[in-house]
C-alpha cells in the first residue's frame, strides 16, 4: 500500500473549497456578531470584499500551484495566506467562542474543516521537499503576527 500524500498541485485545491464552505457559515451571523462584540464600523461590504478576494487569491494560487510549485512561493503562500486564514483563524473563532460566550460565526468550519486541510499541505509539501520544519515554523510565526495585525484592523479596527 502507498502511503505517500497526494500531490501538493493536488491537495492546494481543498483550501479554496474549505474557506468557500467556512465563508459560508460565516455569512448569514458573522457581520451582526462582530458588530456586537468587536466594532460597530465593521460592515457588510468589508465583509465581502475580504471574502471574495481571499476566494479569489485561494483560487489563483491553487492554479499557479497546479501549474509549478516553487519553495520560496510555497512559503509564502503558507505565511501570508493558509495559515493566518486557516490556522490562526481557528484560534480567533475558538478564542471568541470562549471570550464572548456564545457562537461566533465561523467556528464550526475552522474547527471540521481547518485542520484536516492544514494537515494534508503540510505533509504533501513536506513529501515534495517545498517546506522544512524551519520554514513551517517561519511561516506559522509570520501568519501569527500577520493574522493579529489583519483581524485587529479589519474586524477590530483597533488600527
Amino acid at each position: 500500500m502507498n502511503l505517500s500524500p497526494l500531490p501538493f498541485s493536488q491537495v492546494v485545491w481543498l483550501v479554496p473549497l474549505a474557506f468557500a464552505l467556512h465563508v459560508s457559515e460565516e455569512w448569514p451571523r458573522f457581520v451582526p456578531w462582530a458588530n456586537h462584540f468587536a466594532s460597530a464600523r465593521f460592515t457588510r461590504r468589508e465583509f465581502i470584499i475580504i471574502h471574495v478576494s481571499g476566494l479569489v487569491s485561494f483560487v489563483g494560487v491553487a492554479v499557479m500551484f497546479s501549474l509549478f510549485s516553487y519553495r520560496p512561493l510555497v512559503l509564502l503562500f503558507f505565511a501570508f495566506m493558509l495559515l493566518p486564514a486557516l490556522l490562526w483563524n481557528i484560534g480567533f473563532h475558538i478564542g471568541a467562542t470562549v471570550r464572548y460566550r456564545t457562537y461566533c460565526p465561523g467556528v464550526i468550519t475552522a474547527v471540521m474543516l481547518y485542520p484536516p486541510v492544514i494537515y494534508l499541505l503540510t505533509q504533501s509539501a513536506w513529501h515534495e521537499g517545498l517546506l522544512s520544519t524551519h520554514t513551517w515554523v517561519a511561516a506559522l510565526l509570520i501568519a501569527g503576527v500577520f493574522h493579529t495585525w489583519e483581524v485587529g484592523h479589519n474586524v477590530f479596527k483597533a488600527w
